[in-house]
């Protein structure tokens, strides 16, 4: 085998292997999008959980990026991975902030299934953050209906995120199918409908 014939397919497989790179970099992303797509009020639970992920997702579809951009053309590689390495910086700067944020909050979380049935459950997640000398307290209130990959999470009401906000006093099923979210500046009732699930605001 002459150097000719192992130089074309060194550079066929490594053709390949930028292509992979790219295709997984952009799957990547796509299944990010996915995820944050389900994370939307009555979007699909498990997929959200799954795939709403940036550090992981995001963080290695530009990894992928930057080896492709090595691998595609030696003389143009410095250029474009500098530009890639000052975007990585500037994602992992952004990442790292919002991941020491939720980090110093501690949060708890309390689940109470509906009077019909455990198919559906109220769910509160209070969370906490010392921002200073008094902590910013934060409630959500979910309904998650359903199970398995169709389980499907509804946001009810979000309260608080900072001083002088609203603050949650109670969420509770009043009803069969019926949940009441009480604060100390409003009262909001909400019906399951009967065919999908999904909670309507009684008004």
């Amino acid at each position: 085998m002459d150097r000719r014939t192992t130089d074309r397919r060194t550079s066929r497989a490594r053709r390949v292997l930028v292509r992979m790179l790219v295709l997984g970099g952009l799957a990547a992303v796509l299944l990010y999008t996915e995820g944050q797509w389900e994370s939307r009020s009555g979007g699909r639970m498990a997929v959200a959980d799954l795939l709403n992920r940036p550090g992981l997702l995001l963080g290695g579809a530009l990894a992928a990026l930057i080896a492709a951009a090595w691998l595609s053309d030696l003389r143009t590689a410095v250029r474009t991975a500098t530009r890639a390495v000052t975007v990585t910086a500037g994602v992992v700067f952004l990442l790292g902030v919002l991941a020491v944020h939720k980090v110093s909050a501690a949060e708890t979380r309390s689940r109470e299934d509906a009077p019909a049935g455990a198919e559906n459950a109220l769910v509160v997640v209070h969370r906490s953050y010392a921002t200073g000398p008094e902590e910013d307290e934060h409630w959500q209130v979910l309904l998650e209906s359903g199970e398995g990959w169709s389980a499907r999470r509804w946001s009810l009401a979000d309260v608080g995120r900072g001083r002088g906000d609203a603050r949650l006093v109670e969420a509770s099923w009043t009803g069969r199918s019926q949940i009441t979210v009480v604060t100390d500046s409003y009262r909001r009732v909400f019906n399951l409908d009967q065919d999908s699930g999904e909670p309507v605001e009684a008004r």
